[in-house]
């Protein structure tokens, strides 16, 4: 066997191909196509049906270096997109400490040729579509909630009477009447009968009268504070701006998903909890099923896995470890929650763990957990999900 440990980087590739009577022969190539070009000429006094390429699935400079690879006829299974969590353990085995992107190159060729390295998966074709749209997703919708506490901590200081009237800070009628009426006074200066009529009609389900009474009595006794008002009311326009385009993009792009998962045969979505969007994050996450031998590390691939911190008779509390993806964790997490309060199974372990008097967080990460090995039989056997699963 032959192993070419590559250490990627944005402008340039250290590669050392190491033979296995101990050879081996170390060069960099640049990121570019004469670097590419120069690499396939490489390839060609090697004999690749014995080569294993490995490399760090790190950042995203690795992708063009695999797109590479399947152009050249390389197999998947010869391509070991590698764990950098292991890579970087394995560096450190070098006891003298020393770090370049040559050193580096080499560390991953012999961890190619130990042979105990855990893989990382990459989706191609539609999938590569799938994934790229969901973690887009994750962070569009991750920068919509730091929005939505800010304008709320505007909101507290200039109208905090407003949250008690509305649940929902900022849903589509609450949201409407602060672009309009940004502070109380501006509430107050309308008749009841007005303020009646203009809520009504941006309410689609409809808003009780006394709650408009409460709301109009709020913003006439309101104690938010009178000075900064011009700069409050610029914040809270270029806020609210920002939030209804990132809401605009979110749907565009949930839209897109919804699309692609509709033309998707997959069973994964029969599992109650998981919905178009949720369930094209879970299955771009996973890539093939096949990367995963058991349900256990499908767990740890999403971090879902419990942190032991035992020594000697010391035993401390049993974290999840996060350490896998966080896209993976997220939906399924979530999954977890609308299964725990739709499917009869998942609502009762949930109620009796509460019953225990464990944390509403403990009860949906144990559901996750569970979820996930469903997830994994469902996807393993092609098959629907049934109750009896549970």
């Amino acid at each position: 066997m032959l192993y070419l440990g590559i250490d990627v980087g944005k402008l340039s590739h250290s590669l050392c191909l190491l033979q296995e009577d101990g050879q081996r022969s170390i060069w960099q190539t640049n990121n570019n196509r004469e670097g590419f070009n120069d690499l396939a000429d490489r390839l060609k006094s090697i004999d690749c049906s014995k080569l294993l390429v490995g490399m760090e699935a790190t950042g995203h400079y690795f992708l063009n270096l695999y797109q590479f690879f399947l152009e050249k006829g390389f197999q998947s299974d010869q391509i070991a997109l590698l764990n950098p969590l292991q890579v970087k353990a394995f560096r450190n085995t070098n006891l003298r400490g020393a770090k370049t992107d040559n050193i580096d190159a080499e560390r991953i060729a012999v961890l190619l040729r130990f042979g105990e390295f855990q893989r990382c998966n990459v989706s191609v074709n539609g999938m590569m579509d799938l994934r790229q749209l969901s973690r887009l997703r994750y962070e569009l919708v991750a920068s919509s909630s730091n929005l939505k506490r800010r304008i709320i901590a505007v909101l507290d200081r200039v109208f905090p009477e407003f949250g008690k009237i509305f649940q929902n800070k900022l849903g589509k009628t609450a949201l409407a009447l602060i672009q309009e009426y940004p502070f109380p006074e501006n509430l107050a200066s309308l008749s009841l009968d007005k303020l009646k009529s203009i809520v009504k009609s941006l309410s689609k389900r409809g808003i009780a009268d006394k709650k408009i009474e409460a709301l109009h009595q709020a913003a006439s006794n309101s104690i938010g504070i009178s000075f900064g008002k011009e700069a409050f009311k610029i914040e809270l326009e270029v806020l609210l701006a920002r939030f209804s385009m990132l809401q605009k993009q979110i749907d565009k792009i949930e839209e897109k998903i919804e699309s692609i998962m509709e033309k998707t045969d997959t069973s994964l979505l029969t599992i109650p909890g998981l919905g178009l969007v949720t369930g094209a994050a879970i299955l771009s996450e996973i890539g093939s099923i096949d990367n995963f031998n058991s349900a256990v590390k499908l767990i740890a691939f999403a971090g879902l896995d419990p942190k032991l911190k035992e020594s000697g008779s010391y035993k401390g509390k049993t974290p999840i470890s996060k350490r896998g993806s966080k896209y993976l964790r997220s939906a399924i997490w979530y999954s977890a929650m609308v299964a725990c309060r739709i499917e009869p199974s998942f609502k009762q372990k949930y109620k009796e763990r509460k019953d225990k008097g464990k944390s509403h967080r403990y009860c949906i990460t144990a559901a996750a957990n569970k979820l996930t090995k469903v997830i994994y039989h469902v996807l393993k056997n092609n098959c629907s999900f049934q109750a009896d699963l549970l």
